[in-house]
């Protein structure tokens, strides 16, 4: 059975790889600033690209987690800021493949009742790891919170900068540990979650690039985007991120939910978390009247 499966197999692959490739042709690149950002076509997004499409809805942790993972797993992902790394779209595309996979197999199967459910970080690492074949490597290494006030003036500015000093004490945190520890991985991953959206930030310090991946589509024509800058330009990254939330789904989200990940084996033990109590302790931003 398996040697008549396996041309299929790699037929449905190559196909499926055909597909990407296209689907990066027609990717529009955009530069603010230090950013530069690339929209995908429509079709390349959770719920509407590749075999397991109809789980995309609520598969976004799924597809954020997987996408690290494999990520870590590259040798070498990323290159230069204003290109797209070589390998990113083929990765993109087929975590959205594995997520959405995932979440047919462990949610929708066996509990169809439960379809539109969204999976938290500890749950969605515990369905990945279901599925022996992802092998899956990631640990958690801590989680904190933020909230914001969306009547407040200004608030995408504030908000990026409250989520930047985050970064830059976690960052900070990290690099130290890692420059006593030779095994020490060259990359830190966070999850964002905000309204029920979850993207991934992924940080390559031998690249000094940081870099934001999201899986959903974005408003009637864009499906994924993708964007990526120098790690100091972190501020108009997440600026940037703020900004498109409220642009493409009218979201000043009032909390958020950040999961540190690393490759690190017992990263949460070896390192204590960056932010030892939420986030809200670090000081806010004066209201401005």
């Amino acid at each position: 059975m398996s040697i008549v499966l396996a041309p299929l197999l790699l037929l449905l692959n190559l196909i499926l790889l055909n597909l990407i490739l296209f689907l990066l042709s027609m990717a529009i690149h955009e530069q603010i600033d230090n950013l530069n950002i690339w929209w995908f076509p429509r079709d390349f997004c959770q719920s509407r690209f590749g075999e397991f499409q109809q789980s995309g809805t609520n598969s976004c942790t799924l597809i954020s987690l997987i996408l690290a993972d494999k990520v870590a797993k590259a040798e070498r992902f990323y290159h230069r800021v204003a290109e797209l790394p070589p390998r990113g779209w083929e990765i993109f595309g087929n975590a959205m493949n594995d997520g959405n996979s995932v979440y047919h197999n462990v949610i929708t199967a066996h509990t169809p009742m439960a379809r539109n459910l969204n999976l938290n970080i500890p749950d969605a690492i515990s369905a990945i790891r279901s599925q022996h074949k992802m092998n899956f490597r990631l640990e958690e290494w801590f989680y904190t919170h933020m909230e914001a006030d969306p009547t407040t003036p200004m608030y995408n500015r504030n908000v990026a900068m409250q989520l930047s000093r985050i970064f830059q004490i976690t960052l900070q945190v990290f690099q130290q540990a890692a420059g006593s520890n030779r095994d020490m991985p060259s990359n830190l991953f966070a999850a964002i979650i905000a309204d029920s959206r979850t993207v991934m930030m992924t940080f390559d310090f031998r690249a000094s690039i940081v870099a934001l991946f999201d899986s959903h589509q974005h408003g009637r024509d864009a499906g994924a985007v993708f964007a990526q800058c120098t790690i100091q330009n972190i501020d108009d990254l997440l600026f940037w991120f703020i900004s498109m939330l409220h642009n493409v789904y009218s979201s000043r989200p009032a909390l958020f939910e950040i999961s540190f990940l690393s490759s690190q084996p017992g990263v949460a033990k070896r390192i204590p978390p960056a932010i030892k109590k939420i986030a809200n302790d670090i000081k806010k931003p004066s209201k401005i009247h």
